[in-house]
């Protein structure tokens, strides 16, 4: 194979790998390693296909390679820090994500990276700013401004809101950035805005077990007893063993 039809195969692949046809996609960057064992596009990109398979030995060996034929490209030791995370090596995941981020300042997956981590290991205020910095990058990201969400409801709740907010305008139509935000409501006592967020959920016919189980709960809190109890009754249409709802819906029996 000439070096012109590897570099034709790695973009077949690459479309293979975008459009999730996986194992097309890794045998393509298999055949390509065949003929050129020192690609570090085809390793790097078949570690990312080994992380999603849960091969993670697979993964860090193919993105080591990478590194070791490329050391100095961002993205390489960014995305070897996503695969130390997954293994639990999380001192040597900053290492790398850090590494990253002195080769490209502005890399968002850092960031992130390094936000996730944090979170992990409890480290609000590392979290925060690492978060804060990838969104600054890509104030679009949706996973970002989701998880300073999260945090947010863990240590400074007031915060929390508009980072719900910006998810569900970035994502309008996905039922779960309205659970985690009815979620949020309820926890802080705020029942008259989760019913109206949930009741826009409805209205683009967003109907999981949850979030009808959550809504249920924001009725019976503003005491509309009828309308909860059509809920909890919803969400057992869809799964008639959901402990949530059968416990909700027996707790409103025994109010009335």
């Amino acid at each position: 194979m000439v070096e012109f039809l590897i570099d034709q195969a790695l973009k077949e692949a690459i479309d293979l790998h975008n459009r999730n046809q996986l194992d097309d996609a890794k045998s393509l960057y298999h055949k390509i390693i065949e003929h050129d064992k020192d690609n570090s596009d085809a390793h790097h990109l078949l570690s990312l296909i080994n992380l999603v398979e849960g091969k993670l030995d697979d993964a860090k060996k193919n993105i080591v390679k990478a590194i070791d034929l490329q050391p100095n490209i961002a993205v390489y030791h960014s995305n070897y820090g996503n695969i130390l995370y997954h293994s639990n090596n999380l001192e040597f995941a900053i290492q790398e994500h850090k590494r990253a981020l002195k080769l490209d300042k502005k890399n968002f997956q850092s960031f992130y990276g390094l936000g996730v981590i944090y979170s992990h290991l409890n480290n609000y205020q590392k979290a925060e700013d690492n978060y804060k910095k990838a969104i600054s990058l890509d104030n679009n990201s949706s996973v970002a401004h989701n998880n300073l969400a999260n945090l947010y409801n863990q240590i400074n709740p007031n915060k929390a809101e508009n980072h719900y907010l910006k998810v569900l305008e970035l994502t309008p139509n996905d039922p779960m950035p309205y659970i985690n935000i009815s979620n949020y409501y309820l926890k802080n006592t705020k029942y008259k805005k989760c019913v109206k967020v949930l009741e826009e959920a409805l209205k683009k016919q967003l109907k999981p077990k949850e979030l009808l189980n959550n809504l249920g709960i924001a009725y019976l809190a503003t005491k509309e007893n009828e309308k909860s109890k059509s809920m909890f009754e919803k969400a057992l249409e869809i799964d008639p063993s959901y402990k949530p709802a059968i416990d909700n819906l027996e707790n409103l029996r025994n109010i009335e």
